[in-house]
């Protein structure tokens, strides 16, 4: 596991570092960790490192972490994100950034190992998959990576983080083939989402966090915006 900390107090980086040396050490983990004293010197490394988990303290001097988050997005939407902070007051200007937790300070190792725990568990998972065809190929495609999909009058197209698949499968099927898993909903007639990959959800419809807009139907937006929402808050939950 590749993990980033961005901090600009060494005291909180160093205590960062240790509790995950600490949590690396009990599980027998081949983990690296990288400290950045400051958003403008993270993000000047976005282009060339990439992380599995990036631990981001929000109250920055100069570039603040959610001004810093805004930029990891734009640069990869895999990555965990994790804010740590003294406030819950900033959690509503998190969520657009697709954060994976929120961490308060001051935490104890117990937290953190949890939340380490968490994100080795959804690198895992990024395991799962449905099988599809597409241009006579088999494809195994990850759960993690579908963003939406589309039905069209004889074939659905699943989109993707990196792109757009075309398959001969009606709507019902491919809704059927994903009703297993909780993230993903129905928002209109032929429109399929992931919770997981949405920004937030606003003027009757869903902003993915590639910057694509999938439309609600006007009956199905109060559902919608509350199995969002719900299904947010459970998250937050699970992760203490």
């Amino acid at each position: 596991m590749k993990i980033a900390i961005v901090d600009d107090h060494r005291s909180e980086q160093d205590k960062l570092y240790q509790s995950i040396e600490r949590w690396a050490k009990q599980k027998n983990g081949d983990v690296s960790v990288r400290t950045f004293d400051s958003g403008e010197l993270f993000s000047r490394h976005l282009g060339s490192e990439r992380y599995d988990v990036v631990f981001m303290d929000i109250m920055m001097d100069g570039r603040s972490g959610i001004e810093t988050a805004r930029m990891l997005r734009g640069v990869s939407i895999e990555t965990l994100l994790v804010f740590i902070t003294t406030s819950p007051e900033f959690m509503p200007q998190a969520f657009p950034c697709h954060a994976f937790d929120y961490v308060i300070k001051p935490y104890t190792d117990e937290r953190l190992f949890y939340v380490l725990d968490e994100a080795l568990r959804a690198l895992n998972k990024s395991g799962e998959y449905i099988e599809v065809t597409s241009d006579r190929q088999h494809i195994k495609l990850s759960l993690g990576d579908i963003l939406y999909g589309l039905s069209y009058s004889n074939y659905c197209e699943i989109h993707t983080k990196s792109t757009v698949l075309k398959i001969r499968i009606s709507f019902t099927e491919l809704s059927a083939m994903l009703a297993p898993y909780p993230s993903f909903a129905v928002v209109g007639r032929g429109a399929i989402v992931n919770f997981e990959n949405i920004s937030h959800i606003s003027n009757l419809a869903c902003m993915m966090v590639n910057g694509d807009r999938v439309p609600v139907s006007r009956r199905r937006i109060k559902e919608t915006e509350q199995a969002f929402y719900d299904w947010q808050f459970k998250k937050m939950l699970s992760k203490g």
